[in-house]
């Protein structure tokens, strides 16, 4: 139960915030509304994929980084999860809770700002076991 414990303080320490990533063209304007979203969607699935990764403790390690497009309505275009070690069950995971995670509808100014839908969101996680 311990090594649950400090596995799950592990994945609610690393915000998704922290390690999102999504690139603007070199002078573009700032785009806080595509920020603010980009954080509520990786708070989405992150909050989803931690309860799952935690049913397997002793299976937990590696890196998984999404890649998505996302509709106007929230819906899910193409995903494409890539485990970045060699952690089939974490990239399964992962696929698995981003296939059925329900996002929000986007807002009128994240298309503005962006200037096109879909948008692309891509986001990456690592996790360990600290034993």
């Amino acid at each position: 139960m311990r090594h649950l414990a400090i596995i799950c303080l592990l994945l609610l320490c690393s915000t998704p915030a922290f390690a999102q990533k999504w690139t603007r063209e070199k002078g573009a304007p700032p785009a806080p509304a595509t920020e603010a979203y980009f954080g509520r969607v990786g708070a989405i699935i992150f909050n989803t994929l931690v309860p799952e990764l935690s049913k397997q403790p002793e299976r937990l390690s590696g890196a998984v980084r999404v890649a998505l497009l996302i509709d106007r309505k929230g819906h899910v275009q193409i995903q494409k999860v890539v485990s970045t070690t060699s952690n089939r069950w974490v990239r399964d995971t992962a696929l698995r809770v981003v296939r059925s995670v329900k996002l929000p509808t986007m807002p009128g100014q994240v298309i503005t700002e962006q200037g096109h839908e879909p948008i692309e969101f891509q986001a990456e996680w690592s996790f360990e076991r600290h034993d």
